[in-house]
């Protein structure tokens, strides 16, 4: 009789010194896994906050050198010193009017074409606070939490969109232009009408045709635009949404713009409340400008202006012809391109960060602002392609 034994191999788990080992080898393993996607976070959102930061740059640049590029635009009228205008003899005289001048019922800002010779505003000037900080109260007086040590600068031009006086999209009270192509007295005795008006048949003035007999139909008009740029120290200004209260609103320095206007039926200046954001995250702003002195369109020199744009002095006085600086002769007519120096920040703070970097922008340098903040530096030239182009021989 056989007997058959089966063998069993010996069995155990694993002693209490393996699984040490084992969950040791195991929380090393975890650990490090940690560390790299921890890491990989913070690189992420590094990532994400320098393209918000490049995005934020690259479009304020884009809006700010589109309306610099049409400063001093102004349909078929142009504005030159010498140019002949009405009869033979009259010439523009450019002025500076307060951008935010709101008495005295002036709503054409230095617009008039009934005067010998007629006066047309400056295209573009600027108020430099890199030096004193303070400005004249001829631009602040409309600036809402402006950013004290910020640059800002007003465009003038005409809207390029034309329409019908009394027409679609025309709104009555709003300050347009109507430039004649007949200004010799025999149908228009002046270049231009600059007006707000609640009556659309003021816009009066003709294209070609030029006769008594046959005067040709009204020329079109354009909504003219006087635009102010400049950094506030929030973008929502109301809402304390930082929970800080040493700053205001939200404390996210902002680029914004302000647009003047006439209200309907209105007929002073005033802000109008479109008060418009154009990037959070833009915390300083810089312009120089460059000077044409030899009345070919090309740039001869660069300069800054000052808190007051009017000075000629150390004193400041102010006079009809503007100047960039205390010791130049040149006027803001002769301004042909602007250099545009924008700082982002992170519009959150960086645990464990502080900025330590400096900023040159032209001749102007912005020191390390010590607190927990990235920034980046960004900078464009950008040329008056209207008051250039008038000036430059083909």
């Amino acid at each position: 009789m056989k007997f058959l034994f089966r063998s069993h191999k010996s069995q155990h788990g694993f002693s209490l010194i393996e699984l040490l080992v084992a969950m040791g080898i195991s929380m090393v393993l975890l650990a490090a896994l940690a560390s790299v996607f921890t890491q990989s976070i913070t690189t992420r959102e590094k990532i994400d906050r320098e393209g918000q930061k490049i995005e934020t740059a690259r479009y304020s640049l884009d809006v700010l050198a589109e309306d610099i590029r049409l400063a001093g635009y102004y349909a078929n009228f142009t504005p030159s010193s010498g140019a002949t205008i009405v009869n033979g003899t009259t010439l523009t005289d450019w002025k500076y009017a307060s951008p935010c001048d709101v008495s005295g019922g002036n709503p054409l800002q230095g617009w008039n074409g009934t005067t010998t010779p007629v006066q047309v505003p400056f295209p573009i000037f600027g108020y430099e606070a890199h030096d004193t900080g303070t400005l004249t109260t001829d631009v602040t007086d409309c600036l809402s939490n402006y950013r004290t040590g910020t640059d800002v600068f007003v465009i003038r031009r005409a809207s390029t969109t034309s329409v019908t006086a009394g027409g679609t999209g025309y709104v009555a009270g709003d300050t347009y232009l109507q430039v004649s192509s007949c200004p010799d007295g025999t149908v228009d005795t002046q270049p231009f009408h600059a007006m707000a008006t609640t009556t659309a048949t003021d816009f009066n003035m003709h294209v070609l045709g030029c006769t008594a007999a046959t005067p040709g139909t009204n020329a079109v008009v354009r909504k003219l635009l006087t635009r102010i740029y400049f950094i506030s120290n929030c973008d929502d200004c109301v809402n304390d949404l930082d929970y800080d209260s040493t700053t205001t609103g939200d404390g996210v320095p902002t680029l914004k713009m302000v647009e003047l206007a006439i209200p309907s039926g209105g007929s002073t200046l005033k802000v109008v409340e479109n008060l418009r954001t154009i990037a959070p995250g833009v915390e300083n702003m810089h312009l120089e400008y460059g000077i044409d002195t030899t009345d070919d369109g090309s740039i001869d020199s660069w300069v800054v202006s000052n808190a007051d744009p009017r000075r000629t002095a150390s004193t400041g006085t102010a006079v009809t012809g503007m100047r960039l600086d205390a010791s130049t002769e040149n006027q803001w007519e002769d301004v042909m391109a602007v250099k545009l120096f924008l700082v982002t920040r992170d519009l959150k703070p960086t645990t464990g960060w502080t900025d330590t970097k400096s900023f040159t922008m032209g001749s102007k340098t912005v020191a390390a602002a010590g607190d927990a903040y990235r920034r980046r530096f960004s900078s464009s030239f950008i040329k008056l392609v209207n008051m250039a182009g008038r000036r430059e021989s083909p």
